[in-house]
């Protein structure tokens, strides 16, 4: 067993937590089962010291960058029981399951995929809203190619959100892996939206994580609870991870 390549990934999510462990594996193309399961020999090891060094460079222009956002403690979930989760965590295998099943399907196209996933998302996180988001190469805004909406049952694309009209948002994106607002009128990095966009719509949470394709931020995908504020659990977060991985797996095959 790979002792030692699975020390580096915990250390990874020790500093930056799931969405670190989730880069270094794109850095050093390799799944943290992949490191329980392999040997340590010092190649392999040697070559996840690297990724987790340059995942360590990477957070540290991060977080020295010009932004520095008053980001308050993200409150703790409360812890269910093994019962309660059960349910829960059987819904999110059964949805990743499903989609594997139709990936011949899904992956001959980005648009396809993203609305397949969106509508997925929203059932099995119980939100009103999930929207897949492109960045253009400059980084100056982000282009929807799909927004779900549960209630309707309805799709629609094109809405643009641009940096220089955003520009908290912008950096929490070029800052931080996930942006997840439990209380999004309030959070300094979601509040921008608060008069046009969240109040006119109910949006009390949001949770949004990259979406990561040939080692680069290429987008992002919006959950938006409506109502009030909602606590994101972790297996929330680690679902939403799967998706955006599902969706990357598109983008790099179409493109």
């Amino acid at each position: 067993m790979g002792e030692l390549c699975a020390a580096v990934f915990r250390e990874a999510e020790q500093i930056g937590g799931i969405p670190a462990k989730a880069r270094l594996a794109a850095i050093a193309r390799m799944t943290s089962a992949e490191a329980n399961a392999t040997r340590d020999d010092p190649q392999t090891v040697d070559r996840l010291r690297q990724a987790l060094d340059r995942l360590r460079a990477e957070l540290s222009r991060k977080n020295t960058g010009a932004f520095e956002p008053v980001v308050p403690r993200e409150p703790p979930a409360p812890r269910p029981t093994d019962q309660a989760m059960v349910p829960r965590l059987r819904r999110h295998i059964e949805a990743i399951v499903d989609l594997m099943s139709q990936r011949a399907l899904l992956l001959t196209s980005t648009q396809e995929t993203a609305k397949r996933i969106d509508e997925v998302a929203a059932s099995v996180l119980g939100v009103a809203r999930v929207s897949v988001w492109l960045r253009d190469p400059k980084a100056t805004k982000i282009t929807c190619i799909d927004l779900f909406e549960a209630g309707p049952n309805k799709h629609s694309a094109g809405a643009e959100l641009k940096a220089v009209d955003f520009g908290p948002y912008f950096d929490a994106l070029d800052s931080e892996s996930t942006i997840m607002a439990h209380d999004a009128v309030n959070d300094p990095r979601t509040r921008c939206f608060a008069k046009t966009y969240l109040a006119p719509l109910g949006i009390g949470a949001m949770l949004d994580v990259p979406i990561w394709a040939r080692s680069k931020m290429v987008g992002v995908i919006c959950h938006e609870h409506v109502g009030g504020a909602r606590t994101w659990t972790q297996d929330e977060e680690r679902f939403a991870y799967m998706m955006s991985g599902f969706l990357a797996l598109a983008i790099e095959r179409e493109g």
